[in-house]
C-alpha cells in the first residue's frame, strides 16, 4: 500500500513540474505564432500591440526579431505604436488591498472609481452594472444585486449589514 501510494505521488509530482527548458519552449513557442501571425502586416503587428497596451500588460517585442530582415523594424514600430496608443486609452485601474477591521484575516480589492462598459473593465470580483463597477461593497454602497455587497445585503439599492 505505501509503495504504490508513494509512486502515485512520484508520478503526479513528476507530471506537475514543469522544468525551465519547457517554460522556455513555452515561450519561444507564443513568439514564434506571434511572429507568423504579424511579421509583414503592420495592422496586425499595431492591433496586437494595442490589445496588450489596453489590458495593462508589459510590453512584449521580443518577438518582432524573429522577423525577416525587410519587415522587422515596421513590425516592431507598428507594435510599439499601438501598445503606446492601447495605454493611453486605457481606463485608470486603482488597485490596492485593505483590510477588513470588522472581520480579521479577511481582504478585498476595491473597484476602481470608474464608468465601465463591460465585467472585465472592473477586475476580479466585480460587475459593470448600470456602467458602473460594482462588487464587494461596504455598508452604505450602491448595489444592484445582493452579490453585489460583502454582506449578501442589498436593498434599495445599498448594502446594508442587517
Amino acid at each position: 500500500m505505501t509503495r504504490s501510494l508513494f509512486a502515485l505521488t512520484t508520478a503526479v509530482a513528476l507530471c506537475a513540474c514543469v522544468s525551465a527548458d519547457q517554460r522556455r519552449r513555452r515561450q519561444y513557442d507564443a513568439d514564434y505564432q506571434l511572429a507568423v501571425a504579424h511579421c509583414g502586416r503592420p495592422d496586425a503587428a499595431y492591433q496586437s500591440g494595442y490589445n496588450a497596451g489596453y489590458a495593462g500588460e508589459r510590453m512584449r517585442a521580443d518577438w518582432t526579431a524573429m522577423c525577416t530582415p525587410e519587415v522587422r523594424a515596421q513590425t516592431a514600430s507598428s507594435y510599439q505604436t499601438g501598445f503606446v496608443q492601447g495605454a493611453s486609452n486605457a481606463p485608470v485601474r486603482v488597485q490596492h488591498t485593505v483590510r477588513d477591521l470588522r472581520r480579521p484575516g479577511t481582504t478585498y480589492r476595491p473597484a476602481p472609481v470608474a464608468q465601465c462598459t463591460f465585467d472585465s473593465d472592473c477586475g476580479d470580483g466585480y460587475s459593470c452594472r448600470n456602467r458602473e463597477c460594482m462588487g464587494q461593497g461596504w455598508t452604505g454602497d450602491r448595489c444592484v444585486f445582493n452579490s453585489d455587497c460583502l454582506s449578501d445585503r442589498c436593498f434599495g439599492g445599498t448594502c446594508r449589514e442587517d
